[in-house]
């Protein structure tokens, strides 16, 4: 279906949300306080308008909202504005521009989930937050998130998969992939995709609170993408010294392959933090080579690859 110059999109059918809704109900169960705060699912932070209450949400609302968003992407040029109207969209149909989550999360619960279940082994690839509502963009625009659309998702990115940056477990769909961000809001509109990190002041408390949730139902473990994840996360790790960089720590003799224990509320699971793929620098060939051996030790199969999967 054509909803845009130059932007063809797929769109999950009635059937799909059910599976990827009932997915999402099944591995958090019934939503607590603190993990509600940390979704803004009562819509109370500028821009925490991303996430859904996957309980309460009906294909017709998913549906609405999706309608309204292809409208307002074409036909409010102005980023700020389109920001502006987005965000009304998610006030008044009362689900936000996801299926739960955020695109990613749906599109790899959508993957994973029917397969992998059974085992009981849910892996969180960690990131640090979404891209602004709209990114400033100097040429063209960026497609806006809407609900119903069914992205590529992290198994789409194969220049983060070619840099050993996902296991195999998830190529294979032998995990269930739970893609998350720390901080789970937008950016503000009209901001670039890349620049400070600005987490607010509970997500530690509402990620522990996602982990807790997601532990009860499955064997969670947790891989995190970039330096100012670790930076907040290492505080929470089990018999740790003088917190070290991401990169530092991997290039030490009892950090290299080595996963962590991830103290998160009243569950401690395994952890393997890693430098952002993004940056070859920093995610060279060594710490490829210290990806892969956590991912092993952790159960993961090493890396990944992208044969057979697009």
């Amino acid at each position: 279906m054509r909803t845009m110059k130059n932007i063809e999109r797929v769109f999950y059918t009635r059937d799909e949300v059910k599976q990827i809704t009932g997915a999402y109900q099944h591995i958090f169960g019934p939503i607590g306080a603190e993990l509600r705060d940390y979704w803004d699912l009562d819509r109370r932070r500028d821009w925490g308008c991303l996430t859904t209450d996957f309980h309460s949400a009906s294909f017709e609302q998913y549906e609405e909202a999706s309608k309204r968003a292809i409208e307002i992407e074409t036909t409010v040029s102005d980023p700020v504005q389109r920001g502006l109207a987005l965000r009304e969209v998610t006030r008044k149909t009362g689900v936000g521009l996801s299926l739960g989550v955020c695109p990613w999360t749906d599109h790899g619960l959508f993957q994973t989930y029917g397969q992998s279940r059974h085992q009981q082994r849910l892996t969180i690839i960690l990131g640090h937050d979404w891209y602004p509502i709209v990114p400033r963009r100097a040429k063209r625009p960026h497609p806006v998130d809407v609900p119903l659309s069914r992205y590529a998702g992290l198994r789409g990115l194969t220049k983060y998969i070619n840099v050993g940056a996902v296991p195999a477990a998830i190529m294979n769909k032998s995990d269930v992939l739970l893609f998350l961000n720390f901080k789970p809001d937008f950016r503000p509109p009209n901001e670039p995709v890349k620049g400070a990190f600005e987490p607010y002041d509970r997500c530690a408390q509402g990620f522990n609170a996602l982990v807790e949730a997601a532990s009860r139902e499955f064997k969670v473990q947790v891989i995190s993408w970039g330096s100012n994840v670790w930076q907040l996360l290492c505080k929470q790790v089990m018999e740790r010294g003088k917190p070290l960089g991401v990169c530092v720590h991997a290039r030490t003799k009892e950090g290299f392959g080595r996963p962590l224990e991830l103290h998160c509320g009243q569950r401690t699971v395994p952890y393997l933090p890693l430098a952002h793929p993004c940056d070859r620098r920093n995610f060279n060939e060594y710490h490829a080579a210290h990806a892969h051996e956590g991912f092993l030790k952790m159960g993961l199969g090493g890396k990944g690859s992208v044969t057979g999967v697009l």
